[in-house]
C-alpha cells in the first residue's frame, strides 16, 4: 500500500502500482473480529479489523501475520480461513474509524511481524486502545518465567545436595 485517502464512509486504498481501490464501510467497519489460529495446542485468538466492502461484496480485515511478515490488508475470505469468526466483546477506546485510521497508518509504517512484540494482538490492540500489548504472548511469557521458576525451586530442593 502506497497511500490511503479516509473518509466517514469509505477508504480509498492506493496501491504499489498506483491503482486505486475503493472499501466502503458498514456497522461492522472498525470492529475487531477473530478467529483462533490454526495449528496450535492452545486457544489463541488471531484477531483483525474489520475494513468494509469493496464494490463486489468482497470483505477486507486489517490484520497482522507471520505469514506475510508485517500488517497488512487480505480479504475476509483470507483471514477466516473458513473457521468460525468471533467478535472481541470489549469496547474499542477509539472511534471505529480511528481503529481503521491507525491500523492502516501501522501497515504504512511496515514494522515487521515479531511473536512476542509485534504480532496480531499488539497489531489490533494499539489500533483499538492505542496500547501495545499481546494478551496471549503475556499469557506465555509469565508460564515460560513461572515454568523456569518452578524448576530452579524444584532443582534447588531435590538436587541441591549432590556434588557435596
Amino acid at each position: 500500500m502506497k497511500n490511503f485517502y479516509l473518509y466517514k464512509d469509505h477508504v480509498e486504498i492506493v496501491k504499489n502500482d498506483g491503482n486505486i481501490f475503493t472499501i466502503h464501510f458498514n456497522e461492522h467497519s472498525g470492529k475487531v473480529y477473530y478467529r483462533f489460529k490454526i495449528g496450535t495446542l492452545s486457544k489463541v485468538k488471531h484477531p483483525g479489523i474489520y475494513i468494509g466492502k469493496d464494490a463486489y461484496g468482497v470483505g477486507y480485515f486489517l490484520h497482522n501475520n507471520y505469514h506475510f511478515g508485517k500488517a497488512h490488508i487480505t480479504t475476509a475470505t483470507e483471514f477466516i480461513k473458513g473457521m468460525p469468526l468471533y467478535i472481541y466483546n470489549e469496547k474499542c477506546s477509539n472511534s471505529p474509524l480511528k481503529v481503521i485510521e491507525i491500523g492502516l497508518n501501522e501497515i504504512q509504517r511496515g514494522e515487521k511481524y515479531k511473536p512476542i512484540t509485534y504480532n496480531c494482538q499488539t497489531f489490533t490492540n494499539t489500533a483499538c486502545h492505542n496500547k501495545r500489548k499481546s494478551g496471549d504472548a503475556e499469557k506465555w511469557a509469565g508460564g515460560i518465567l513461572l515454568g523456569g521458576f518452578a524448576l530452579l525451586v524444584l532443582g534447588a530442593a531435590f538436587g541441591g545436595g549432590k556434588g557435596k
